[in-house]
């Protein structure tokens, strides 16, 4: 393949924005790739830009009715790390770039511009599925965000479900001696959403004080609260079981199954001793969806076979690819993981 060439040609559509922005993937400059890969990134960053350009002239915005459950089974949404960047700089263009590339909607980090980011998804009929959202343990005057009653009142009516990362610098991770703190502020934020017949998550991270999966089984077990469950994130839980992932996966989820709201995957890497060592993890356990030998079907058909049919997300987090490219490599991967399991 010479640098320049055409490669493809786009399929006939009614829509000159998807015409256009096929022509970004299609129409893709081969580089020589000894050499230019951060040119091949500027033009991809470029041409991206014009597709989104054109699409603001000519899409069609579509608004949608909301449900507090989604319709469709494992609805396919993206991390906000993975969409937001120095061009794709605002909730609009981020919304956009998703519909093109056909994904049903995004997550959130944070409650600031929310009004806005709902907007731009119903102005695309697209949903928000879920908030990263911090509970910080060593504020018990407000370890929340103060807004969050306003936040539930917005995502009434709606099948988000904001995730809650739980931290302390105080207590250690998995200090199951410090339950009764968590619990408490979770009961609270549960009791709240349930005024809006809103459900909320607990977010399992590796090195948080909700470290693992059986952290976050352990707090909503005592909390006791139907509206509140977990997420089940494939990277913290590689990052968190290292090598014995193979064998302790089946029976981790099996234990989740009965709280699991929603999932998480991308592409990744098996864990071995060296990746283990490695203090960048990430690149190993984070890499578009397809990519990587550790076999992410696997891993989501084994909820799927169980019963689950909630939201799925893509986590992008470090990734370096150009935002467009990148997620259109994983939307392709989720259609083949659809087919498979349809």
């Amino acid at each position: 393949m010479q640098p320049g060439q055409i490669i493809g040609r786009p399929k006939e559509s009614s829509n000159r924005a998807e015409m256009v922005f096929s022509d970004v993937f299609v129409y893709w400059v081969a580089v020589d790739y000894s050499g230019n890969k951060k040119k091949a990134m500027r033009t991809i960053s470029i041409l991206s830009f014009f597709a989104l350009l054109t699409y603001s002239c000519f899409g069609q915005g579509e608004s949608k009715e909301h449900s507090p459950v989604a319709g469709d089974r494992y609805p396919f949404f993206v991390f906000n790390n993975g969409v937001k960047d120095a061009i794709y700089d605002t909730p609009e263009k981020q919304v956009r770039l998703l519909k093109l590339l056909g994904y049903d909607g995004m997550e959130k980090k944070g409650a600031d511009d929310l009004a806005e980011t709902l907007a731009a998804l119903d102005k695309n009929g697209l949903e928000l599925y879920t908030m990263y959202l911090n509970i910080d343990l060593d504020k018990p005057e407000q370890p929340y965000d103060p807004r969050m009653k306003e936040v539930f009142a917005m995502l009434e009516g709606r099948p988000a479900m904001p995730w809650f990362y739980i931290t302390s610098k105080i207590y250690k991770p998995s200090s199951a001696e410090n339950d009764s703190l968590a619990v408490a502020i979770l009961r609270e934020l549960a009791d709240m959403a349930a005024g809006y017949g809103i459900r909320i998550m607990v977010y399992p991270h590796v090195n948080f004080w909700v470290d693992n999966v059986d952290d976050a089984i352990r707090v909503i077990e005592k909390a006791g609260r139907p509206n509140l469950g977990l997420t089940f994130n494939l990277c913290h839980y590689l990052a968190d079981q290292g090598t014995k992932a193979g064998e302790t996966l089946i029976p981790a989820i099996e234990r989740a199954m009965p709280h699991v709201f929603a999932i998480s995957l991308n592409g990744a890497d098996k864990p071995t001793p060296a990746i283990m060592k490695d203090p960048d993890k990430w690149q190993y356990f984070i890499q578009p969806l397809g990519e990587g030998d550790y076999d992410t079907f696997s891993y989501l058909n084994a909820f799927i076979s169980r019963g689950f049919k909630g939201p799925v997300g893509l986590q992008c987090f470090a990734l370096e690819e150009e935002k467009s490219s990148h997620l259109k490599k994983s939307m392709e991967a989720w259609k083949g993981f659809k087919e498979q399991i349809q």
